[in-house]
């Protein structure tokens, strides 16, 4: 019903409009305790689920200490790896080097060997024509001791050269001796 234009309704539809009202705050307060039951079972679970995830987190993050302490280390020996990788090149350089320098001095043995085997007929032939003068050169050396001063001269040198001989030990000596204190 409508008077001046307004909706009006019957005592008997606000009746069963508050009727209605009322039984479904009924059955809410009905249903409301084992809802609020289930929320608080689902709020224990949320709890228990968090501390869960805490102590994963927890966990994760000690072991996130140990792999950055893990990486350090790496890192340190990847620096020591990369230093000794380049001490290996500068050695290996040093080596190529050196073998270079022994190939050449080989080459050089190689051809003075040569030179050698060239010579060596040569050298052959001239012992073959010394041999027989042999006794002659043992004579005149012989002859050249009977002149004055030849085997006394020859003895003076003999025994310089064993004096010299002596000092040069001596020396070695005191070297070695003031290398081992």
């Amino acid at each position: 019903m409508r008077i001046l234009g307004l909706p009006i309704e019957t005592p008997q539809a606000t009746a069963a409009r508050l009727l209605s009202d009322v039984a479904a705050i009924a059955r809410l307060a009905r249903s409301a305790p084992a809802r609020l039951d289930r929320l608080l079972e689902l709020g224990e679970e949320m709890t228990e689920i968090a501390r869960s995830v805490l102590t994963i987190a927890e966990r994760l993050d000690a072991r996130l200490d140990t792999v950055m302490a893990l990486g350090e280390r790496l890192d340190q020996r990847a620096g020591e790896l990369i230093d000794l990788g380049v001490a290996m090149r500068d050695l290996g350089q040093r080596v190529d080097a050196r073998g270079a320098e022994i190939v050449e001095r080989a080459n050089r043995v190689t051809e003075t060997g040569a030179e050698l085997i060239a010579v060596l007929p040569a050298f052959e032939r001239a012992v073959e024509m010394a041999t027989p003068l042999e006794g002659a050169i043992d004579r005149f050396g012989r002859l050249v001791d009977l002149l004055p001063g030849g085997a006394a001269a020859r003895r003076r040198s003999e025994q310089a050269a064993e004096s010299a001989a002596t000092t040069q030990r001596q020396a070695e000596e005191a070297a070695a001796a003031a290398r081992e204190r």
